[in-house]
């Protein structure tokens, strides 16, 4: 079984920046800004490329990036491909643009947050071979505050956590099951909240692997300071 990561990295990271008309895209995008001792990106590829099971890595990235990460897969010692691919205006459609690459010579397919750098690799392997079962299966946590439906400013009711999760990545699917359900969205005008609901939508069953709250997406500056606090801990273990 030939299994892909797909990594999508192209967006515009507004809600990072604060700025949300988009003015400022001069802004160095956090995706690419170091975190470590290399740029953030890198550091989440870091499990894929060493991962036994990745058969190859796909990266989709903003058009004024496919140069500087060509660049950087060049003179990286990997030890499997590397794919820089042109991401869309939308994470669906960036997603869509790396798994149509990985489409032709691979069964599975593991799409992850570009912005989330504390992937385990037993999380890759579970989801995997969830797979042989399932359509799909994706990372997630259950949710453990309480959780508040408002209108308005106004709460409205208060929601059972009973069977709750919160989605994370990575997220991975029979690779024809992920094109199809995309494809099918995109017909129809939907974009989804993450991959696992289109394949839901498409008829698709999705198992669920347990996460950590560690597994954080970088949307914030908020978050950005919260990692860089998550590997500075880290380090100490390692040290």
């Amino acid at each position: 079984m030939k299994v892909a990561a797909v990594i999508p990295g192209a967006g515009q990271g507004l809600r990072f920046s604060g700025d949300s008309s988009g003015l400022n895209r001069h802004v160095k995008k956090k995706q690419f800004r170091q975190f470590g001792d290399k740029s953030l990106i890198f550091t989440t590829l870091e499990p894929f490329l060493q991962s036994t099971i990745i058969t190859s890595v796909i990266v989709v990235v903003p058009e004024d990036r496919i140069d500087w990460i060509n660049n950087q897969v060049k003179t990286g010692l990997f030890n499997k491909p590397v794919f820089v691919v042109l991401g869309g205006d939308t994470r669906q459609r960036s997603v869509r643009n790396g798994v149509e690459v990985a489409a032709s010579q691979h069964d599975v397919v593991v799409v992850h947050d570009a912005v989330r750098p504390f992937l385990k690799e037993v999380w890759i392997s579970e989801t995997v071979n969830l797979c042989e079962k399932f359509d799909g299966a994706i990372v997630a946590i259950k949710a453990k505050d309480t959780l508040k439906k408002v209108n308005d400013g106004v709460v409205n009711s208060t929601m059972e956590r009973e069977g709750i999760w919160q989605a994370q990545t990575p997220q991975t699917f029979k690779t024809d099951v992920l094109l199809a359900a995309i494809e099918s969205a995109d017909e129809k005008g939907i974009i989804g909240t993450d991959e696992a609901q289109l394949v839901e939508m498409n008829g698709g069953r999705v198992a669920i692997v347990e996460g950590s709250a560690l597994n954080i997406k970088i949307t914030t500056q908020e978050d950005w300071e919260l990692a860089k606090a998550i590997w500075k801990e880290r380090l100490k273990y390692e040290d």
